[in-house]
């Protein structure tokens, strides 16, 4: 992305900088790799880095929340925490619940 504003306009600024005070209060750090953007079909602004268990998004109404995608199916899961997320995804590292095809005992 050469120009910030390219992408982001007007209340999806405002969006971003919600994410980014959620990274930070979640004690992540962004780095050159970390990418940002909007989400064409639902309008979210998304934050997200490899070194991270998911991503925050930004709704248009302004609720920011993490996203956890497994990278089996794809089926997204939302959370309203990073350790929520970071929880569920040590638990489900190599499938998900919804593509899980046995039963994981405790």
């Amino acid at each position: 992305m050469d120009n910030l504003f390219e992408e982001f306009q007007g209340a999806d600024v405002e969006r971003l900088a919600d994410c980014l005070i959620a990274i930070r209060k979640a004690g992540l750090k962004v780095d050159k790799y970390t990418q940002a953007g909007v989400n064409q079909s639902s309008g979210n602004v998304w934050v997200w880095s490899e070194s991270w268990a998911g991503c925050v998004a930004c709704s248009i109404g302004f609720n920011v929340f993490w996203v956890y995608s497994c990278r089996e199916c794809g089926e997204e899961f939302e959370f309203e925490t990073y350790a929520e997320l970071e929880q569920f995804s040590e638990k489900n590292i190599d499938d998900c619940t919804m593509c899980r095809t046995e039963e994981v005992t405790a």
